[in-house]
């Protein structure tokens, strides 16, 4: 797997791109009217209390849909392809789908003891994307294990996801299971 979902390559000494004209101390364009004082344009209608258009259905009562999570205090997930991720590289646009959901409700049917250390929802992203002949998946975990510990449940994660696999899709695969960090872990083919 040569990307990861949702690391920042840019750190460790990796190329940020070419340099801004802040950067060089290059022009940067014409200075703004704000910057000069000249003409910003006509006031705006928040500016001067006109009218700001048709009564919204908050304003006026009516009906403005289901509400949403963050009026609920529910929580839908990290972002999936069909969310905002603006080629946030795999997981944006190259076919990963967001599978954390799905998974997060398997593996709580199926804790023991083996996961004591695991937090209750461990599993903080699980995404798959289907390849030619087989899937790929990253799961990002936390624990509160260390050293030997860390490595056991990473291997539990990668065991419950694979049997997830192969009862719910029947498909195959390799699963990589990583920290927080992006450290992976735990590695098992489905």
């Amino acid at each position: 797997m040569n990307e990861t979902c949702g690391l920042d390559r840019t750190a460790g000494g990796g190329d940020a791109g070419p340099p801004t004209d802040q950067e060089t101390g290059s022009y940067a364009g014409p200075p703004t009217d704000q910057e000069t004082g000249g003409y910003a344009g006509p006031p705006t209608d928040q500016e001067t209390g006109g009218d700001a258009g048709p009564p919204t259905d908050q304003e006026t009562g009516g009906y403005a849909g289901p509400p949403t999570d963050q009026e609920t205090g529910g929580y839908a997930g990290p972002p999936t392809d069909g969310d905002v991720t603006n080629g946030a590289g795999p997981c944006g646009g190259a076919g990963w789908f967001d599978m954390t959901r799905d998974f997060n409700a398997y593996y709580a049917q199926r804790r023991t003891r083996a996961d004591q250390f695991l937090p209750e929802r461990a599993v903080g992203e699980a995404r798959v994307r289907r390849g030619r002949d087989a899937g790929e998946a990253l799961v990002t975990f936390t624990t509160r294990a260390v050293g030997k510990g860390l490595a056991e449940d990473g291997r539990r994660v990668a065991d419950v996801f694979v049997s997830w696999r192969r009862q719910v899709y029947q498909d195959h695969g390799t699963v990589s299971v990583r920290t927080g960090d992006g450290e992976v872990v735990a590695t098992s083919t489905w």
